[in-house]
């Protein structure tokens, strides 16, 4: 028997995954990316949107990152969207909202300034510089 919060989860899933639309391309990004293999966790807190009662959280790989954002291969499927928390060893914790998903793989855009973490990634990326290609 389908309940509320099971049609909740699947338009919730519906949205999301109509939320990618490719209308750029590599040219017309601001922020260069770093292919990097980093373990990390995104967690949607209780409070924070989270289509759950209680905090969630998904262990994944960052596959890249750019002062402003991250592609994510995620352990199952992920669908809070807003007010997620990106841990890992590497930068510690930033706050970040989904901006697309298939099936596992993620895209991330952070809520902190671009400036901040460019400075971080130089510090942990030899010779990594913000010149797009």
């Amino acid at each position: 028997m389908i309940i509320a919060k099971d049609i909740k989860k699947m338009l919730r899933a519906l949205e999301v995954e109509s939320d990618h639309v490719k209308t750029g391309s590599a040219k017309d990004r601001r922020y260069r990316r770093a292919d990097v293999r980093w373990p990390a966790t995104i967690r949607a807190e209780r409070g924070h949107a989270c289509l759950h009662e209680e905090e969630r959280e998904v262990n994944g790989i960052i596959k890249d990152i750019s002062a402003n954002g991250a592609r994510i291969d995620v352990e199952g499927l992920f669908f809070e969207k807003n007010n997620l928390l990106l841990q890992a060893d590497q930068f510690g914790a930033l706050r970040c909202d989904l901006v697309w998903r298939r099936g596992n793989k993620i895209g991330l855009q952070f809520s902190e300034d671009p400036a901040k973490i460019l400075a971080k990634l130089q510090e942990l990326i030899p010779g990594f510089d913000n010149t797009v290609p």
